[in-house]
């Protein structure tokens, strides 16, 4: 994970997070986030998620959900 703070934000704001695929590898998603609070961004990172079993083994990310984040 890494994380860029740029403005800091309050309790009781309203934030909005936008999520999108950066890229999906064999077991691994990197996800790009944003949030923002009208229109501002206060906070922008980069996230690698990875897929495992029970035993700790990776594993391959299914068709369907590669499908569903729009890369085949």
């Amino acid at each position: 994970m890494t994380f860029d703070f740029l403005k800091p934000a309050r309790i009781d704001e309203l934030l909005e997070v936008v999520t999108r695929v950066k890229e999906i590898g064999a077991a691994s998603l990197t996800l790009l986030q944003r949030v923002t609070r009208d229109g501002v961004t206060l906070v922008e990172a980069e996230v690698t998620v990875v897929l495992i079993s029970v035993s700790g083994k990776p594993l391959r990310i299914a068709g369907a959900l590669r499908e569903a984040f729009g890369k085949p």
